[in-house]
Order: C-alpha cells, then sequence, then structure tokens
C-alpha cells in the first residue's frame, strides 16, 4: 500500500483546463438541448428512457460547468469533492440504465422470462450497492487512517459495476433474436463499449498506486472518462431512440401469423 497520507489524496494534484472543460461543455449543452427537444417531440417515449438520458446530459453538463468555473483552491475542497464525487459517477451509470432499459424496449411486450426478472433485481441491487460503496469510501478518503479501506470500497464499487457492464452483453446476447428492430443495436454497441471504457477506468484507478499515477496529468481522466461520456450523449443524440426503437405493438398491424408488420424508422 503506498502512502497516500502526505500526498493531495482524494483531490487533484494538477490544475484542471478551463478551455477543455468550456469546449466539452458547451458540446455537452448542445447535445442536452437536441435531447430534450427531441424527448419532447415524442412526449418523452420510452419515459425512463428520456429520464435516464437526460439526467446523464444534465450530470455531465454541471461538472463541466464547475471545472471550466472555479478556482483550483475552490475545487480541491471537501465540500465540492463531496459533490464532483457524486456527479462523475452518477452519468455513466444513467448511461447503463439506459442501455438495459433500450434492450427492454425492443423486447415490446413480450412475455417476461426467468433472465428479465434476474435483471430486474440484480441491475438496482447492483448499482445502488455500488454507489453506497463508492459514497462511503469517499467519506474514508479525508481519514488518514481509513485510507486503506477506502480504496478498498472504491474497488468493490468500481468493479460491481464492472460485473453489470459486462453483463449487458449477456443480456444482449439472450434479447438480440427477440429485438423487434435490429438497426438500433449499432447505437447500444457504442453505448455499451463506451460505459464499458469508462468502468474499467474507474477500476484500474482504484488502485493506489494507479491512482497516483493518472492523478498527476488530466489527460487519462479526459481520454478513459469524460470523452467516452460526451462521445456516448452526442451519439444518443443524434440517434434518438424515438427514431429507432418500434412503435407499441398495440400500433402495428400483424400478418396472419401473427408477425409484426414494422414500418421502417424514420430517416436519421
Amino acid at each position: 500500500m503506498i502512502n497516500l497520507t502526505e500526498s493531495n489524496y482524494p483531490f487533484y494534484s494538477y490544475i484542471p483546463s478551463r478551455y477543455a472543460a468550456g469546449i466539452l461543455g458547451i458540446i455537452v449543452y448542445i447535445s442536452t438541448v437536441l435531447w430534450f427537444a427531441q424527448s419532447m417531440y415524442v412526449q418523452c417515449r420510452p419515459r425512463l428512457l428520456a429520464i435516464f438520458l437526460f439526467l446523464s446530459h444534465l450530470t455531465t453538463f454541471i461538472e463541466l460547468v464547475l471545472r471550466a468555473t472555479l478556482n483550483i483552491n475552490i475545487y480541491n475542497t471537501r465540500t465540492l469533492y463531496s459533490i464532483t464525487a457524486v456527479l462523475l459517477s452518477l452519468s455513466p451509470r444513467f448511461l447503463l440504465l439506459a442501455n438495459y432499459h433500450c434492450l427492454v424496449e425492443l423486447r415490446g411486450k413480450q412475455p417476461r422470462r426467468i433472465l428479465d426478472r434476474i435483471i430486474e433485481i440484480i441491475l438496482p441491487f447492483g448499482a445502488i450497492t455500488a454507489a453506497v460503496l463508492l459514497s462511503i469510501a469517499n467519506q474514508f478518503s479525508f481519514n488518514p487512517n481509513r485510507i486503506d479501506l477506502s480504496f478498498r470500497l472504491r474497488q468493490i464499487s468500481a468493479g460491481l459495476i464492472v460485473g453489470l457492464s459486462l453483463l449487458f452483453y449477456v443480456v444482449w446476447y439472450f434479447a438480440v433474436s427477440h429485438a423487434r428492430r435490429l438497426y438500433v443495436l449499432p447505437l447500444l454497441a457504442v453505448s455499451s463499449s463506451c460505459v464499458l471504457i469508462e468502468a474499467i477506468y474507474i477500476q484500474i484507478i482504484s488502485i493506489p498506486s494507479l491512482f497516483s499515477a493518472q492523478n498527476q496529468n488530466e489527460v487519462c481522466f479526459y481520454a478513459f472518462h469524460l470523452l467516452p461520456i460526451v462521445f456516448t450523449l452526442i451519439t444518443w443524440s443524434i440517434f434518438h431512440p424515438w427514431r429507432l426503437l418500434p412503435p407499441p405493438e398495440i400500433a402495428v398491424p400483424h400478418d396472419e401469423t401473427g408477425k409484426e408488420l414494422l414500418p421502417p424508422p424514420p430517416q436519421v
């Protein structure tokens, strides 16, 4: 265990770039407006999907605004750290929930299977448990006698999120054959890949020695955390689900065998 008690832990050892945060903040703001406008156009349907993506946009935007406007002496305080640490963890988690929910929307109202019921239990339990452990770890970060425990809790929390990110592909494998529109899957491929990259990054920096190394430079933070999230948000806004997801089954005609006669999605 590396001695971090005399370091700047858990704060950054670098001065965040206001220009980089400002530019990304503008991009996320535009993406938020696009997402919100299109969601209102279709009356926020699917509702949960619209909410998850809007909250992911909002938390990312707030974090970028704070990085772009606050002085480092204010940013590196216990109060601001408690806020920014929550914001950093929430945005990718909302994206993870959105990925799972999109698969549910693809299956429509088909009878739930055992896998669906298991996911309904594992996903909320895993996400909430990871959030609680991370919150406790953040509080222990300020206690020199609990730093080791803080990292242990971070590792468990990050491991749960990596597990949920990988489990998504298992669910996807069993859900694809039941998908009502397969061409929404490229959107999920981009989103799930970026979420997994971010989750692995968080797992890596929960190792003390690697945390110290990346905490000296802002490049890794942008490359493996912020940029994957921003890229995912932009992708969701451009390929908004209302363009790709099928309409409710009751609004779709069926042939004599009961197969849905789905119309093509609107052009993006």
